[in-house]
């Protein structure tokens, strides 16, 4: 990768894995693009080092050592010369309670083993760039205030409504209509509803606001890390200038039919999990919307998302219940 922009020369990072040669083959990868990278087996040589030197992000198997997940990850944090280090979790035990307490207990993401070389460096590299992270409780449980928002309420119920008079199986007419409202909204020029899963390596585009012809489109997520950190971390992030991250800033270059300055990156919830995601990319570099706006694209996010995912859900449920013998 090559861009004047980007200062590359001074980001280090720490990998503490028990089994370092697995990493050999992405170590060299990072280092062409000057990421600086340190290597350690022993929990205790890793405190040492993040108390010493001042890492961008520590790369740590989620059960390297003896320290246990929670205060390995809780120490690296309290010794870390770098306060604001991130943190990310790699470990074959992909079940949602550890995703969960890991990032409870301060991991920004969490990687599934076994991992391809490619997709893990995306992923360090999209890190290693500025973003900005939010929980979606922050805007969720809040009250919505004032009505400078009246058009984004209307819509949200305008959608609530259409989808609940959809035929089944043309939800994605309505869905269309949604995104492509909202992008007129937020000056977007392209807004995706992505159905993913933690631990898989393909997502399905259920519908995008640029063609109303693109539907049920499978995706491999390896090209999306910021798809993976938000389904991962069930948390909102903002990238709000692609040229300043070290993954994104080629995507001017790269993609240009559609100008890219800005991602907004939505957590999309049924039943308390993160299925998916809703993504807004803006052709300028942007902030944060407001609490109301955040909420209310949630929220709709969300009710599309589970109309869309409901008959998937309902029969994987009868399935386990099948197999497990727990059916009425």
């Amino acid at each position: 990768m090559k861009n004047t922009q980007i200062e590359k020369t001074t980001r280090k990072i720490l990998i503490g894995e028990s089994t370092i040669s697995k990493y050999t083959v992405l170590s060299d990868w990072l280092k062409k693009e000057g990421v600086l990278v340190d290597v350690t087996n022993e929990p205790e040589q890793l405190f040492e080092k993040v108390a010493h030197e001042s890492y961008e992000l520590c790369l740590v198997n989620w059960l390297l050592g003896r320290v246990g997940p929670f205060e390995l990850i809780r120490k690296i944090k309290e010794e870390s010369m770098n306060k604001e280090i991130k943190i990310m979790v790699v470990s074959r035990q992909v079940q949602r309670i550890n995703i969960q307490n890991a990032i409870s207990a301060g991991a920004i993401d969490f990687v599934a083993e076994p991992f391809e070389n490619e997709g893990m460096l995306k992923r360090i590299l999209y890190h290693l760039g500025p973003q900005k992270m939010i929980s979606s409780s922050v805007y969720e449980e809040a009250h919505l205030a004032g009505v400078e928002d009246l058009e984004w309420v209307n819509l949200a119920l305008e959608v609530g409504e259409k989808l609940s008079r959809a035929e089944r199986g043309k939800e994605h007419g309505v869905m269309y209509e949604a995104l492509s409202k909202i992008g007129v909204l937020l000056g977007s020029n392209r807004t995706s509803l992505v159905i993913a899963d933690v631990g898989d390596a393909s997502g399905v585009v259920l519908a995008s606001s640029d063609d109303p012809s693109f539907h049920d489109f499978p995706i491999y997520l390896n090209k999306y890390p910021e798809i993976q950190h938000v389904v991962y971390s069930g948390n909102f992030v903002l990238i709000p200038d692609v040229t300043n991250n070290l993954l994104t800033h080629e995507i001017k270059e790269k993609v240009k039919s559609i100008p890219i300055g800005s991602l907004m990156v939505f957590p999309v919830r049924f039943h308390n999990e993160v299925i998916g995601v809703l993504t807004i990319r803006r052709p300028r570099a942007s902030e944060i919307p407001s609490h109301n706006q955040l909420r209310i694209l949630q929220s709709m996010a969300n009710l599309m998302a589970a109309h869309s995912n409901i008959q998937v859900l309902l029969r994987k449920i009868y399935r386990d219940q099948l197999h497990t013998g727990t059916g009425g």
